[in-house]
């Protein structure tokens, strides 16, 4: 069995996530990872915050203050947050480190050595009044395609990526003055040459998500362009190359080359050996992104890699999402809109938001978020279905016997199609439609419901009351185990109330009925929003 990476993409911290930023890549990946884990496969869970960039030194401008301490003040309160909402990264970087600047340089002088990278003098944006060239984040204005709000080389709203030139009334974010045009030279990666080898990648790229691999592809119609590698600006890594060392990398270009460098920085950290990771075809690759960075996964960080000549890993499968949105608006850290994870975790418990964004995780197209949806998948699903079961039966169980009595008895007919559920849960799973995986978790739920219910145990002799509470107590094991990658916190409970130890658990006992032994008294773990 291949070993598998797993990464999500970097959640640049210029601002605290929203609630977007968790459902569309970490929390799958992370959700992803948990299963894996729990079929007994070999994870390596690799993230890492996004630190360079011209957003950075719009700030620093703003507050009097320097880019690298807003940066690291924001790394440390990004890395709670995540671990707060019970993110099982095995190794969280961030991208501002030495060892991703030797790999970014390398891997540079590589593409430079073998004729990628392009000298070309261009007029880039200038603004008169700030006396400064202007990276892309320092311009604002309105997308020529949806009229929604340009930043730099992407719409915020749309998506598109954008030229500069193409933006209308574009402005400088940081006097809200007009911008001008000056000639200035920069290093381009020559995308076209790759072109050919991309649409091969992609045409036999296996696993993809169904969002990844129609963006990607429409994407390559268009026609592939030459893109700078270069900025005028001095928050990032300088060019080791003569004529630019007051130049830094665009932060696309050291932001995936993190996801090496990370891993790096675990192998040392545990004495493993990073080409058996990232040069070893024992290893998937699997990588977890929003829509908005697919393009960066899928065509460019594959032709850096292709291009430096050494036998870098290229990704397996690329597992795309949509948006989340609320009243139709994209939550947006930069805009500060949206609802943060922050403000989140302070009204509720972390795994009610993992268990809701898990039930709208925007699979192929947006998914739309309210405060009356979250009500309503908590208290009837979570609340009623779930945790009323849970409670129920192990509080009935342990009542009168302090144990899940042990019957020898075969399946009543009623639970016949647990079987038929866990596998689609599986395939879910597998497949990573997780969405549709909870749906199904929560149809399971229901039945168990049903058969605890309409036993009427409390009605019955002592003999049949055992045999429903070894059957409900298996049903309650299973839904703690399916659970456990979307709501590890509320599955880890569960397993407590049962006596089990959450580490020999395996993914394939939530299919057993088999589980008997001496129980803890349980108490509601899902409290209803009033």
């Amino acid at each position: 069995m291949k070993k598998k990476l797993i990464t999500s993409a970097l959640p640049y911290i210029h601002g605290i996530p929203h609630l977007g930023n968790i459902a569309s890549s970490v929390l799958p990946a992370d959700i992803y990872s948990r299963f894996c884990r729990l079929r007994g496969e070999r994870v390596l869970f690799i993230c890492g915050s996004d630190s360079h960039g011209t957003m950075f030194e719009i700030k620093a401008k703003e507050k009097g203050t320097t880019p690298e301490k807003i940066v690291y003040k924001n790394h440390e309160k990004v890395k709670e947050i995540f671990k707060k909402f019970n993110l099982s990264f095995d190794y969280y970087g961030i991208t501002d480190s030495e060892t991703n600047k030797k790999f970014t340089h390398q891997i540079f002088n590589k593409l430079d050595e073998n004729g990628y990278i392009n000298e070309k003098e261009v007029e880039i944006a200038y603004c008169p009044n700030c006396d400064l060239f202007l990276s892309d984040r320092f311009i604002e204005g309105t997308c020529p395609y949806c009229k929604g709000l340009a930043r730099g080389d992407q719409c915020d709203d749309c998506g598109k990526l954008l030229e500069i030139k193409e933006i209308i009334e574009p402005y400088c974010v940081v006097c809200r003055g007009k911008i001008e045009f000056r000639k200035t030279k920069h290093l381009f990666l020559d995308l076209p040459k790759f072109e050919s080898w991309l649409k091969g990648f992609v045409e036999k790229s296996k696993g993809w998500s169904t969002l990844a691999k129609s963006e990607t592809k429409g994407f390559l119609k268009q026609g592939l362009k030459e893109r700078s590698v270069t900025r005028d600006s001095k928050w990032g890594f300088e060019v080791p190359k003569e004529g630019y060392e007051n130049k830094v990398f665009y932060v696309w270009v050291d932001a995936p080359i993190g996801y090496i460098s990370f891993t790096d920085e675990w192998c040392k950290e545990n004495n493993e050996n990073l080409e058996k990771w990232w040069k070893s075809d024992d290893v998937e690759l699997i990588q977890f992104m929003g829509k908005d960075n697919i393009i960066f996964h899928s065509i460019i960080f594959p032709a850096m890699l292709k291009g430096s000549g050494e036998k870098w890993k290229f990704v397996d499968r690329l597992i795309a999402s949509g948006w989340l949105r609320t009243k139709d608006i994209k939550f947006s850290k930069s805009r500060s809109e949206g609802l943060t994870t922050e403000k989140a975790l302070k009204n509720h418990p972390a795994y009610y938001w993992r268990y809701i964004l898990t039930a709208l995780y925007p699979e192929n197209t947006d998914s739309v978020f309210s405060m009356d949806f979250f009500k309503e998948k908590i208290n009837n699903e979570l609340a009623d279905i779930i945790g009323n079961f849970v409670h129920r039966v192990i509080s009935f169980s342990y009542s009168n016997y302090k144990e899940i009595p042990k019957v020898d008895k075969e399946r009543p007919k009623e639970l016949k199609e647990t079987d038929k559920i866990f596998e689609d849960i599986t395939k879910n799973f597998e497949n990573c439609s997780f969405r549709e995986a909870l749906k199904n978790i929560v149809h399971y739920a229901k039945i168990s419901n049903a058969y605890f219910n309409n036993k009427e145990p409390w009605h019955k002799s002592e003999e049949e009351k055992k045999e429903i509470c070894f059957f409900s107590g298996n049903l309650v094991k299973n839904l703690a185990i399916m659970l456990y990658p979307i709501m590890p916190e509320f599955s880890e409970q569960v397993l407590e109330f049962l006596n089990l130890n959450k580490e020999k658990v395996k993914w394939n006992d939530a299919k057993k009925f088999d589980f008997s032994g001496n129980i803890n008294k349980s108490k509601p773990l899902v409290k209803k929003i009033e």
